[in-house]
C-alpha cells in the first residue's frame, strides 16, 4: 500500500518536473452534437457571407431583372392593370429561375463530400430554400418597383392580396426551384434540364399567382381567400416532396 502510494507521488512529481518523460493519457474524442436548426443557421450564414464576398453573382440577377423590366417597358408603351399583372409574374418567374439556378453550383466535387460529412441533407436543402426565398422576395420588390416607375401609376388595389401573393409565391417558387436546381447540379449543372423540369412543376403555382395578382390589382374579386389556401397547400407539398426526395438525390 505504502509502496504504491510512494510510486504514485513520484510519478506525479516526475510529470510536473519532466512532462515529456512520462506517457500522457490517450486523447479523448469529443463528440459535439449539432441539431438540425443549428446546422441550418450555420449554413445560411455561410451562404450569405459567400454571396456578400462575391457580389457579382447576385448583382447579375438584379441586373437581369432590371434589364428585363426595361425591355418590357420599351415593348409595351401603354400599361394597364392586366398588362402590369402579367408582366410582373413573367419577370418574377425568370428572375427566380436565374437566382435559384445557381444554388448548388458551388457544391460539386470535393465540396460535395465536405457537405455530405458536415451536415444533413435536410439542413442543407432548408438553408438553400430560405436563402432563395429571401432573394426571390427582393427580386419581387425590385420588379414591382421598376414596373411601377415605368408605368407612372400604381395599379395596386388590395395590398393584403398582393403581399400574400408575393410571400406565398416566393416560398413556393423557392421550394420547387431549389429542389430542381439540386437535380440539375447532380446531373452536371445542365441549365436546360432545370428549365424543362421547372415549367411543368410551377404551372399550377403560376396560375394561382396570376389569379391572386388579378385580385390584388382589381381585375377580379371574391376569390382571394380560396386562392391563398390553394397556394399555401402547394407550398407545403413542394416543401414536403423536396425534404423527402432530396436526401436520395444528394447521396447519389
Amino acid at each position: 500500500m505504502r509502496k504504491g502510494l510512494t510510486s504514485t507521488v513520484a510519478a506525479h512529481l516526475l510529470r510536473k518536473t519532466y512532462p515529456a518523460l512520462l506517457p500522457r493519457p490517450a486523447n479523448r474524442r469529443i463528440i459535439v452534437t449539432v441539431t438540425t436548426l443549428e446546422q441550418i443557421a450555420h449554413l445560411l450564414r455561410w451562404e450569405i457571407k459567400t454571396e456578400w464576398r462575391d457580389r457579382s453573382a447576385i448583382s447579375s440577377v438584379f441586373l437581369y431583372v432590371a434589364v428585363t423590366a426595361t425591355i418590357v417597358y420599351l415593348a409595351i408603351t401603354n400599361f394597364s392593370a392586366m398588362t402590369f399583372n402579367a408582366v410582373l409574374w413573367i419577370v418574377l418567374f425568370f428572375g427566380a429561375l436565374v437566382a435559384s439556378g445557381r444554388s448548388f453550383l458551388r457544391e460539386g466535387g470535393r465540396r460535395h463530400l465536405y457537405y455530405y460529412q458536415l451536415a444533413s441533407p435536410e439542413a442543407l436543402l432548408a438553408s438553400k430554400w430560405i436563402y432563395n426565398t429571401l432573394i426571390i422576395w427582393i427580386v419581387s420588390g425590385l420588379s414591382y418597383g421598376i414596373l411601377t416607375f415605368f408605368a407612372r401609376e400604381s395599379y395596386l388595389f388590395e395590398t393584403g392580396a398582393f403581399l400574400a401573393a408575393i410571400g406565398l409565391g416566393g416560398i413556393g417558387l423557392s421550394a420547387v426551384l431549389t429542389f430542381v436546381a439540386a437535380i440539375s447540379a447532380r446531373a452536371g449543372g445542365n441549365g436546360t434540364l432545370m428549365a424543362i423540369l421547372s415549367l411543368p412543376l410551377l404551372t399550377p403555382l403560376l396560375y394561382l399567382l396570376v389569379n391572386l395578382g388579378g385580385n390584388a390589382f382589381g381585375l377580379t374579386s371574391g376569390q382571394a381567400g380560396s386562392i391563398i389556401i390553394y397556394l399555401a397547400a402547394l407550398d407545403l407539398i413542394g416543401l414536403a416532396v423536396g425534404l423527402v426526395l432530396f436526401p436520395f438525390v444528394w447521396r447519389d
